[in-house]
């Protein structure tokens, strides 16, 4: 495994625990599904999926945006690296859409 594999894999723990810990009652149910590292370490897009309405998505968005340097301090307190990367937080719809598959298949399937 990559040394660039071993971070994502431990920002990608390390923020969900800090997101379950500090956040679970402000944002509702997120998951972290996925972490982009740059290169250089230098910022890394974190992905979640969020399962509410759209207007519940959008206001955990924001709750994210704003909480970015306090999960960055947070990460730098458990997480040993020279540099925490900066953070930026993207709606990951994926699951939304396979499930919308699914349904349509089912529904061909049917008639």
């Amino acid at each position: 495994m990559s040394r660039m594999v071993r971070i994502e894999s431990l920002l990608k723990e390390e923020i969900s625990r800090i997101i379950q810990k500090d956040f679970r009652s402000n944002l509702g149910l997120i998951s972290i599904t996925g972490i982009k590292l740059a290169k250089d370490l230098s910022s890394a897009i974190v992905y979640y999926s969020h399962f509410g309405s759209e207007p519940e998505q959008k206001k955990s968005l924001e709750k994210l945006r704003k909480s970015t340097s306090f999960i960055k301090g947070e990460l730098g307190k458990h997480i040993r690296l020279k540099r925490i990367p900066n953070l930026s937080f993207r709606l990951d719809d994926s699951l939304e859409r396979g499930f919308n598959i699914v349904n349509k298949l089912k529904d061909v399937r049917n008639n």
